[in-house]
């Protein structure tokens, strides 16, 4: 069966026109799809574009220039995203079980039993009515997840999902990621600053080059999509993750 495209970038560009000043080149001529059931990351330089191109799929900014293709799957359902912040964004006067039910009241959807679900698979189950500041900075980072995913979203975009976790935490929480988006069929989109968190969650990682971001490679991970932590130390893994950096590095030289 061939598989559904839910994406694709066609020759998108975006400019920033400031009131005052000079123009801002973002990104340029950027192309690429994306289908049902993968992972994609994307890595650069800081102010590469890599958020500009989430806030671009969500629809919250149009591109100056190319388009932008959105499906929404089979039976075609409607397009809608999930979004994982750069902090938690979590609604402090909110409980656990409220702020992850949030996206479906947004949609004027009720589905107690599709809240209690998201908690569970998260490991949550306990807290429903623990308050943020009654968290940890992981369980913080598992509520906005399944926030995220509460309403079944074609596409989850995840904007550095992780930073300002304990490097511990965080590669539970990365392990974590990688078993929930295989066990519920999630496709995505990941920006991180992180090779090895690049390769671990993603099926293909694309190397942006400093601004205006343009794609200079495609890079396709060589791992069963079921990934445990001890992948890290074998040989595909460090082989990718060397191939990505040296990308990179290559790019600072320049």
């Amino acid at each position: 069966m061939k598989p559904i495209e839910l994406l694709r970038l066609r020759n998108v560009s975006k400019t920033y026109e400031p009131i005052k000043g000079e123009a801002v080149e973002a990104i340029r001529e950027i192309s690429f799809s994306l289908v049902d059931g993968e992972v994609l990351a994307l890595v650069g330089p800081s102010g590469c574009g890599k958020s500009t191109m989430l806030r671009l799929i969500a629809g919250v900014e149009m591109p100056t220039s190319g388009n932008i293709e959105r499906a929404g799957g089979a039976g075609n359902k409607q397009f809608l995203v999930g979004y994982v912040f750069q902090d938690s964004s979590l609604m402090r006067w909110r409980t656990v079980q409220d702020n992850i039910r949030l996206p479906l009241e947004v949609l004027g959807r009720n589905d107690a039993r599709r809240v209690t679900e998201m908690i569970r698979l998260v490991g949550l189950t306990g807290f429903e009515r623990a308050y943020p500041i009654e968290l940890s900075g992981g369980m913080q980072r598992r509520v906005a997840i399944a926030r995220a995913l509460i309403h079944e979203p074609s596409v989850l975009l995840m904007d550095e999902p992780f930073t300002g976790v304990d490097e511990l935490t965080k590669e539970t929480l990365e392990a974590e990621l990688n078993h929930l988006i295989r066990r519920i069929h999630v496709t995505g989109v990941l920006v991180t600053h992180d090779i090895e968190e690049a390769v671990y969650i993603a099926n293909r990682v694309l190397v942006m080059s400093p601004r205006p971001g343009t794609i200079i490679e495609e890079i396709k991970v060589p791992l069963a999509d079921r990934r445990e932590p001890d992948m890290r130390a074998e040989k595909p893994f460090i082989d990718c993750c060397r191939i990505i950096r040296e990308k990179l590095n290559l790019l600072h030289a320049a």
